[in-house]
């Protein structure tokens, strides 16, 4: 069977918007969210979704999934956790509680606010969990790369090469995923940004899956604007 996760923890600070979450901010007339779980959705292979938000939001996105016609028989809104890697621990106890789990079974973890993913990279992540184990969705760095350990002076050239860009879905095995995140220490529940790094941290082969410049993560009022033009580029 296929899942897929859907991150909604974000509290907009970047966005300079304190009073909606930025994944509930509207682009062509819906919101970001919306758009991101009908890509899911209209993929048609899923068995179940299950949103991560906070806690105080869980209401409010049930009652907007259903103002715009996605239905709840196939989508499940629960409380993330207090960082990324608690909501997925968080959704993964739900799917295994409410779904008959087994080995063979492959879950997407995606950004909320990516709504711009497409089908080839949904498919392709899940070939390659299936082949593979694991997928992380990337993208080449075409800028030239430089490191600096004091933010002030250029302390090294980095091979560009070597460097990519990480997007979302982030995939793998239902059943591995929840034995890698309930194994984690507090401290490192805290300290790891995404899920493809622990498995990699964890001696798991993570395969890439190209990404997609559109599938870009909308963050600030000017990933905003970007966005809306590619919703313009499109019509």
């Amino acid at each position: 069977m296929l899942y897929y996760m859907i991150m909604a923890g974000g509290i907009g600070s970047r966005m300079n918007s304190p009073e909606l979450p930025k994944q509930y901010l509207k682009i062509d007339d819906e919101p970001i969210i919306v758009k991101t779980i009908r890509n899911f959705e209209d993929f048609g292979s899923f068995t179940a979704g299950v949103v991560c938000c906070p806690i105080d939001w869980i209401e409010y996105t049930k009652a907007m999934l259903l103002e715009y016609g996605i239905s709840s028989d196939s989508i499940s809104v629960i409380s993330g956790g207090k960082n990324r890697n608690c909501s997925v621990k968080n959704g993964c106890r739900f799917l295994s509680e409410n779904y008959n789990i087994t080995e063979n079974d492959v879950i997407l973890t995606h950004d909320a606010v990516r709504p711009f993913i497409n089908s080839r990279i949904i498919k392709e992540n899940v070939s390659a969990v299936n082949e593979f184990g694991a997928a992380n969705t990337v993208m080449p760095v075409y800028d030239s790369i430089i490191r600096s350990t004091d933010s002030e002076y250029l302390n090294e050239c980095v091979k560009r090469d070597d460097i990519y860009r990480v997007q979302t879905p982030q995939s793998f095995r239902l059943k591995e995923l929840e034995f890698v995140i309930n194994s984690l220490t507090d401290e490192e529940l805290e300290s790891y940004t995404d899920v493809a790094s622990i498995f990699h941290n964890k001696g798991y082969n993570v395969r890439l899956v190209k990404g997609s410049d559109n599938n870009i993560k909308i963050t600030t009022p000017f990933d905003l604007a970007v966005a809306q033009a590619i919703i313009a580029n499109s019509n």
